[in-house]
């Protein structure tokens, strides 16, 4: 009886994989043939056909039209039907929340940024809840379709409980934040990770990091942190915090920190830190002209004038790569990555950035590792840390059987 039981098991768990297979295998690779589904697989036709027709039935796969003919009929092909369900994405940053409710053919429908205070957590969960209130209402979709909701935001993450164990920039300490915003959105569960993990996890899916096994993300904003993808997957280490990178210690005395700040790399090439220094040695008829307030200048003021030429503020940018290119340059001696991409607001202030931080990784290498990583700047156009909140979330709703509308 035991016996019987068991086989019972296996072949459900059989389907189940067979249907993730074959519907993970649509999304990424559709239009797609039936026969082309059983060549991938190695099902046969008739499981292929059972499992496309659920598929279909319930409106998740949808026919296209005919492909080229190999000699008989013209197969019909199939596609993800991207309005099937939705993802609810969220990047967090100190004073700042970013929204976005996308389709899972990646589409943005409705996406929303605004300046907040996210000092009280309870706050910030009602915010984004108001946001996803007016998603609905303007999308005019079924609410009952988002079945999933990521969060991207800074701090040492718990993501199987979904717990910010601890966040400096936002000033939280064991904030259940998952349970906490999935109530607030009428029970969607809720996936959180560290940003800069979701950021690289996006440019590894859809940025300057497709087709790369091996690369690092460091994210250069607020905080500082890295990104790991190894061997294609995210690592995240033992308890999940791996990638602290804004909290090594090492000789940066060539730049001071702020008074009561330690020595470490979020300390001196943070941008808060670089935004001080730079409001230490602009003059007041530099900031007149740009129109700019000592007291308010912040990085996205810098960012779009023409600050950065100024020969004492470039020098600042370019101390702060220095130090990025030491830190870039341990990085490689230790994990030897094929990419390294340079993300956050600190590479936006130009080329000159970008190269002084590969200038100081070269000095720092062995000669052998020349020529084997490839330093860049991001591209993506939208948010890194969001695209990630939304692809991690699509990840792990594509790994469960069947969906509950």
């Amino acid at each position: 009886m035991i016996k019987v039981q068991r086989n019972v098991n296996n072949n459900r768990n059989v389907k189940r994989l067979n249907r993730i297979l074959i519907r993970n295998i649509i999304r990424k690779l559709g239009p797609i043939a039936r026969y082309e589904l059983a060549e991938r697989t190695g099902l046969t036709p008739p499981t292929v056909t059972v499992i496309v027709n659920e598929l279909i039935k319930d409106g998740v796969v949808v026919e296209v039209g005919f492909g080229e003919s190999s000699g008989g009929r013209r197969p019909v092909m199939l596609e993800l039907n991207p309005k099937a369900a939705y993802v609810f994405a969220i990047s967090l940053q100190r004073d700042e929340a970013m929204t976005a409710l996308f389709d899972i053919g990646g589409n943005i429908l409705s996406h929303h940024k605004w300046v907040l205070d996210t000092s009280c957590a309870e706050d910030v969960v009602e915010a984004i809840g108001s946001s996803f209130d007016w998603f609905i209402e303007e999308s005019n979709i079924d609410r009952g379709r988002v079945l999933y909701s990521g969060v991207a935001t800074p701090g040492l993450i718990n993501t199987h409980r979904g717990l910010i164990k601890r966040s400096s920039n936002l000033g939280w300490d064991e904030v259940p934040f998952g349970a906490m915003l999935s109530k607030r959105l009428y029970g969607i569960p809720v996936q959180v990770e560290n940003n800069s993990n979701a950021a690289a996890f996006a440019e590894k899916e859809h940025g300057s990091g497709q087709g790369y096994r091996n690369l690092f993300y460091l994210n250069l904003s607020v905080g500082v942190g890295a990104g790991i993808i190894i061997d294609g997957e995210l690592y995240s280490g033992t308890t999940g915090y791996a990638g602290e990178i804004g909290h090594i210690h090492l000789d940066y005395s060539q730049l001071p920190t702020q008074p009561g700040q330690n020595h470490n790399l979020e300390s001196v090439c943070g941008v808060r830190s670089v935004v001080e220094r730079i409001k230490n040695v602009v003059s007041d008829g530099a900031l007149a002209e740009h129109g700019l307030s000592r007291n308010r200048l912040n990085m996205a003021d810098i960012l779009v004038s023409s600050l950065p030429e100024l020969p004492e503020v470039r020098v600042i940018f370019e101390k702060a790569a220095h130090c990025i290119g030491i830190t870039v340059a341990n990085t490689v001696s230790v994990f030897n990555p094929e990419l390294i991409i340079l993300g956050g607001e600190l590479p936006k202030v130009g080329q000159f950035f970008t190269d002084a931080v590969l200038q100081a990784m070269q000095n720092g290498l062995l000669k052998e590792f020349f020529g084997t990583v490839k330093v860049v700047s991001s591209n993506m156009s939208e948010d890194p840390p969001l695209m990630g909140a939304y692809a991690l979330a699509l990840d792990t709703l594509f790994s469960i059987q069947n969906w509950e509308f």
